[in-house]
């Protein structure tokens, strides 16, 4: 059997989660996942930015009912916006899944709504959506193909309101047993390409470069993770500008995990300019 592709925004995630999971500077942020006996689910997050002195959060609520295919979820923020979502999909058609969103700002009155449609096969995916807005509707659409490892992707998107294209960006890359390749051209101008190895079942590398085609400025990084004995998982990463970003996170018990990070300003140690960031993750 052909595999089925990844949906265009998930190309190249094993790579981008090495560099980005597990360093949260400058934040301090706070989860608290609960879920009821009736099956209804809790998610609680608070975020305080230690350099803008700016605190946030919200709070999620998750109804599922996995017979019909049907998941609800509503959402509320410090900024008093508020969400919900209803997702569908039909066991009639697998791999099909449908959602439609919506948004409101009681401040502002601004609402908007959005309608998506997912559905991936062997050898290729497609999704779309339709972001609906008081100024007019933005539409976009991906496809991605897959054929022996190797993948070719395509995005498109439209702003009605002022006939302008919000995305134009091509992918293409190879996925192997414990690795990947990727490669991105965003809007025709910037370029991304990404390699990530799982060297082992502790270990995983990545590197990762980019290049603006009209500035011609490069940028090269590289991110390592390592699974302690104990569970506890050690992350680092350095880039062409000397900064260092380190991270650690470990299970402190069921239901419980602590994350700690720090960015280091190498070229400029008694300068300052560092940043710390502190995670908690309780689940229930």
């Amino acid at each position: 059997m052909a595999a089925v592709p990844p949906f265009y925004e998930d190309l190249g995630k094993s790579s981008r989660d090495i560099f980005s999971k597990g360093f949260d500077y400058p934040k301090i942020k706070l989860t608290l996942k609960t879920k009821t006996e009736s099956g209804v689910e809790f998610e609680t997050k608070g975020s305080h930015d230690l350099e803008k002195s700016r605190t946030t959060g919200s709070l999620q609520t998750k109804l599922k009912f996995p017979d019909q295919g049907i998941t609800f979820s509503e959402t509320w923020s410090t900024s008093a916006d508020l969400s919900a979502e209803i997702k569908y999909e039909p066991k009639a058609i697998e791999g099909l899944r449908l959602s439609l969103s919506s948004n409101w700002t009681p401040s502002s009155g601004q609402k908007s709504a959005k309608v998506k449609t997912k559905y991936s096969t062997e050898y290729f995916a497609i999704d779309g959506d339709a972001d609906i807005q008081m100024t007019g509707p933005v539409f976009r659409g991906a496809t991605v193909f897959l054929y022996k490892g190797w993948y070719l992707g395509y995005q498109l998107g439209y702003n009605t309101s002022d006939s302008k294209l919000t995305n134009n960006d091509v992918s293409i890359g190879y996925t192997g047993k414990d690795f990947t390749c990727h490669t991105t051209l965003t809007d025709l101008s910037d370029c991304l390409a990404s390699v990530y190895h799982k060297v082992s079942d502790k270990t995983e590398v990545g590197l990762q470069t980019t290049y603006n085609i009209q500035s011609g400025n490069p940028a090269l990084a590289v991110a390592g993770k390592y699974i302690l004995d104990d569970g506890g998982v050690l992350k680092a990463k350095v880039n062409h500008n000397g900064q260092i970003g380190l991270g650690y996170s470990q299970k402190l018990r069921d239901g419980v995990k602590i994350s700690l990070s720090s960015l280091i300003e190498a070229r400029n140690i008694s300068t300052g300019g560092h940043k710390l960031g502190l995670a908690l993750d309780f689940e229930s």
